[in-house]
């Protein structure tokens, strides 16, 4: 069964800090959040420290932990929180005013509630492959993008007759085909905006069993398309 879930407009507002400890390594922390339902209410506020290091000229390694704090507007409080861990590999090249980057992330999330292994994973593990094409105009400060994603799932549990009595199995997919467009805007040697728009196009497989006996109860794919409109700072040291 497909079921399409209703479209949002989506908006993300971000501030972050970084830190140029040395010419190869840098340290950032920020603040970021997310709203739904055509941007009419808060959907999420994600908290994060992280760290990068360039290896040589067109190669650089990095790490990000995330606290997520997920809000449920029908009760009007906060959820349980979750966890989130990103290891990042990041190639570019540069030819004259472009540059072009491809940057590979493996994303785990941990769940801090309770929830069925064979219905969703926990902790959650999906690899992020991202490709961005950007231009520096010349004399100018804008430098505008477009961007490519993919999320291919890595530990989907796959549905099987009863829970209680087969092992559990994945099969992986890609939940996620993003597509973007931005422009980065430098003020200043110190600080930087980012502004940029995302059409996303989510599939989930949503697997529900009976609790007591273990026999599969629903299976179906849920689609979903969002648009998102972000604008980001960054106060760079």
């Amino acid at each position: 069964q497909i079921v399409d879930v209703v479209d949002d407009m989506r908006g993300r507002m971000v501030g972050v800090f970084e830190w140029g400890v040395t010419k190869d390594l840098s340290l950032e922390a920020g603040v970021e959040a997310r709203f739904k339902d055509n941007i009419g209410s808060v959907d999420r506020i994600h908290t994060f420290v992280g760290a990068t290091y360039d290896i040589g000229k067109h190669l650089k390694i990095g790490g990000e932990y995330i606290l997520i704090n997920m809000y449920d507007n029908e009760i009007r409080a906060w959820e349980s929180r979750r966890h989130r861990a990103n290891i990042n590999v990041e190639g570019e090249v540069k030819v004259g005013d472009f540059e072009f980057s491809l940057r590979e992330r493996v994303q785990t999330t941990f769940r801090t509630d309770s929830v069925n292994r064979y219905e969703k994973p926990n902790p959650e593990a999906i690899l992020r492959s991202r490709f961005v094409a950007s231009y520096k105009i010349p004399f100018s400060r804008w430098s505008p993008y477009l961007l490519f994603e993919l999320h291919n799932t890595l530990n989907a549990p796959k549905a099987v007759a009863n829970y209680k009595r087969e092992p559990l199995m994945t099969e992986n997919y890609i939940a996620r085909y993003r597509g973007g467009v931005g422009a980065k805007y430098r003020i200043d040697r110190n600080n930087r905006l980012d502004f940029y728009y995302y059409i996303d196009f989510d599939r989930s497989y949503n697997i529900d069993y009976k609790g007591n006996k273990g026999d599969i109860k629903g299976y179906k794919l849920e689609r979903e398309l969002r648009h998102i409109f972000g604008i980001s700072y960054k106060f760079k040291l």
